[in-house]
């Protein structure tokens, strides 16, 4: 699939009807370097219909013979016209449902992600949030729950290489500019062979390498500055590539900058993010992507006698990555990725020289997969994979190293996945993974996971069943508390101090495409998790080795879609139906062997409901509606306090209250804590909504916006605190977001 130009044209749709008739009989989609396949057809004389949005439709024949392969080139000309994005990401879906039979993927395109309310700007990983199976706890982090998965068995993939904490503020919005996502794909389970490195899901962020020419977009809101660049690529010399193309984009927040006339700022954030690509002239690509950015909150420059603990934290990502996909004759495709990722933090403490604490995690990684043709109905994949994993963590104060760990890890992995299609009705995919793990503080690890999924069309291809199963395994772990609403976290890879995460899954589903845009899907789910982690509260200071503890966990529930794509009101229904728990050995108990303790995690959201609209308005006003509704999630309850004594021998052995960390000479007070989450807050509910405006000018585009966050200022708890002084004790609350309204502007030209 090429343009006039001779580029690939990516995601266009490609349906197949037989010569003559408007009955279509298979649909497919072009891949990343315009290539497009379709298998298990009967000799005939049949239609090809190209459709792109930006692009002229084109229909080619096609004459079909016995055990012949047809090779249909398209060549589309450029066509620009004014229809939401939207209506091609329906014809995405389609496709995407009658060639894959047992994974969950739910797409988010640039225009959608925009208009979805985020904080100040669009953010990709709030809008991530409004899907179906996902949980956020707090409006004061970005980071979300899969199914019933923690949030670090969440695989974010930027043009293929993994991001460890693409987070900036902590975790209040994310790293990504959305001027440079062109869209994200998030597979909630069911995976292929393919995928591999983590348990819950795959996040998959595309760059958008701008159109032809010349293209700058700019945007200020009152977080950030931001500018994104690109154009056509100089042509290289030979004869073996074509022109390519470029985009560049920088974002620095200001407050620090416009403030200082006034006082001390102490916080900015930073970021540059790169990517380019071009073709050869046997249709492959070849792409690069980059990204760099710094959070640094600076407490030095204060006054000592105004903020007594001075301190400078910092921490950012850094990343870069390359990738070449070409063609090796009729239906085979190699891709071949390579590419490194790092996350660093690091936190300082000017007054107190002895105390220091760093942690960093590194990734080298590079994939090579090669599909191909077996059949007319047999489609192969096959591919291998090898990572170098290490991490770097300190902690050290008083004169005393708390922890110091510097661990290394090899990953190798290996898979074959199958896609085969017996009839139009049938489609079967099977496959298995092996995975090697060799890490430098224990012994090696071999796993094999094996996945088969089935789908059953029927109505007419419009309707299908299916069932998928598989074992997923994960080497690396965050050892944050998912339980605080802010923090960053800190990674650890299987060793000797923590296992490798295996979960079995079995999803069961049902999909169906109506007229006019709309589709609905309903699956049902059960996962279990082996090797989870949590900190262990009855450590041993003298042993190194177990400040961590290991458990099990399992999940199940339900998730519905009802989504429409088109021009007019657009958006969806999402309702999710969740039941998670975590067991681990109970330590504190002081018993051998300890007892277990199972409890539900803060991420246990038995119901979510989302409803995102998008509906134009007059005066060419585009209108972004996301209401949002959540149970309770679990909290631990104090029961009451007492007060703490103590054995005093000096004085006759006497029982009297305890002072050491109390206020002054007051007796200290303990707390008696109820069973671990086991009381639920209230409620969680939320509006908010977003408008646009695009002013067209003869040099390009002024596009105003409007972000309305919680419009009828609803008290989300997100936490309680006690005060045990007064009589009797009062439980106070802490809010989320209150009713927040942000402005914006965006420039193309």
């Amino acid at each position: 699939m090429q343009s006039a130009g001779g580029v690939p044209v990516p995601s266009a749709s490609v349906l197949l009807r037989v010569a003559g008739t408007d009955a279509p009989v298979r649909s497919s989609e072009s891949d990343s370097v315009g290539h497009y396949h379709i298998a298990g057809l009967a000799q005939g004389r049949y239609e090809v219909t190209v459709t792109r949005l930006g692009f002229a439709s084109r229909a080619v024949r096609v004459t079909l013979r016995p055990g012949e392969a047809a090779t249909v080139d398209v060549l589309l000309r450029v066509q620009p016209v004014r229809l939401p994005g939207v209506v091609v990401e329906g014809a995405r879906d389609r496709a995407r449902f009658e060639a894959e039979a047992g994974t969950t993927v739910r797409e988010l395109a640039r225009d959608e992600i925009k208009l979805i309310p985020g904080l100040a700007e669009p953010d990709v990983l709030r809008a991530v949030e409004a899907l179906p199976g996902v949980v956020t706890t707090t409006d004061l982090s970005s980071a979300f729950n899969v199914r019933g998965g923690a949030a670090d068995q969440n695989l974010i993939l930027l043009d293929g290489v993994p991001i460890y904490n693409p987070f900036h503020l902590g975790g209040l919005f994310s790293t990504f500019n959305a001027d440079m996502i062109g869209r994200a794909e998030l597979h909630l389970g069911g995976f292929p062979a393919e995928h591999g490195g983590r348990v819950s899901s795959v996040l998959n962020l595309e760059s958008d390498a701008s159109g032809a020419g010349w293209d700058t977009r700019a945007g200020l809101s009152l977080l950030a500055t931001r500018v994104a660049a690109g154009s056509d690529l100089p042509r290289l010399p030979g004869e073996h590539t074509r022109r390519g193309r470029w985009r560049l984009s920088g974002r620095r927040s200001y407050f620090d900058q416009v403030l200082r006339p006034f006082f001390d700022f102490p916080y900015h954030l930073a970021d540059v993010q790169g990517y380019a690509e071009t073709w050869t002239n046997g249709g492959g690509r070849i792409s690069a992507s980059g990204y760099t950015g710094e959070d640094v909150l600076d407490l030095t420059r204060l006054d000592a006698d105004e903020f007594p603990l001075r301190l400078r934290w910092e921490w950012g990502n850094d990343l870069a990555g390359g990738r070449w996909t070409a063609p090796r004759g009729p239906g085979r495709v190699l891709d071949a990725r390579a590419g490194y990722t790092r996350f660093g933090m690091s936190l300082r403490f000017p007054d107190f020289d002895d105390t220091r604490l760093r942690s960093e995690i590194g990734q080298f990684l590079a994939r090579v997969d090669l599909g191909f043709l077996a059949s007319y109905a047999l489609e192969l994949r096959t591919g291998a994979a090898l990572d170098w994993i290490e991490y770097d963590n300190l902690f050290q104060t008083g004169g005393t190293v708390f922890e110091q760990r510097r661990e290394s890890g090899l990953l190798t992995g290996a898979y074959l996945q199958g896609s085969w299609r017996p009839d139009a009705r049938w489609l079967i995919e099977a496959g298995a993974r092996a995975e090697g793990w060799f890490p430098s503080t224990a012994s090696e690890t071999v796993v094999l996971s094996p996945r088969v999924a089935v789908k059953r069309f029927f109505r007419g291809g419009d309707a299908a069943v299916k069932l998928a199963a598989g074992r997923y395994t994960q080497f690396v772990h965050s050892t944050r508390d998912e339980e605080l609403p802010l923090g960053i976290d800190v990674w650890v890879i299987a060793g000797a101090r923590a296992p490798h995460v295996t979960s079995d899954q079995v999803q069961v589903g049902l999909e169906k495409f109506f007229g006019d845009g709309w589709s609905a899907s309903l699956e049902a789910y059960h996962r279990s998790f082996d090797g989870v982690i949590a900190f262990n509260f009855g450590e041993d200071p003298n042993d190194p080795a177990d400040d961590l503890v290991a458990g099990t966990g399992t999940s199940y529930g339900a998730d519905l879609l009802v989504r429409r794509d088109g021009p007019g009101v657009s958006g969806w229904v999402a309702a999710s139906w969740l039941r998670a728990s975590r067991t681990f050995p109970d330590a504190v108990s002081g018993l051998l062997p300890p007892p277990e303790v199972r409890y539900a995690p803060v991420f246990d959201r038995r119901l979510d409901l989302e409803l995102v609209l998008r509906f134009p308005l007059f005066w060419r006003l585009d209108g972004g509606l996301n209401w949002s509704f959540g149970s309770g999630i679990p909290y631990t309850r104090p029961l009451g306090s007492y007060v703490f004594y103590e054995h005093r021998v000096v004085n006759g052995g006497r029982l009297e209250p305890h002072t050491g960390f109390g206020h002054g000479d007051e007796p200290a007070q303990a707390v008696v804590l109820g069973p671990r989450n086991g009381e639920r807050y209230p409620p969680y509910h939320r509006l908010d909504l977003s408008l646009r405006r695009p002013f067209p000018r003869s040099w390009g585009r002024i596009t105003p916006h409007l972000e309305i966050l919680n419009v009828y200022n609803r008290k989300n708890t997100l936490f309680y605190f006690y005060q045990y002084d007064r009589d009797p004790p009062v439980r106070s609350g802490f809010s989320m977001l209150p009713l927040v309204p942000t402005l914006g502007v965006e420039v193309q030209f």
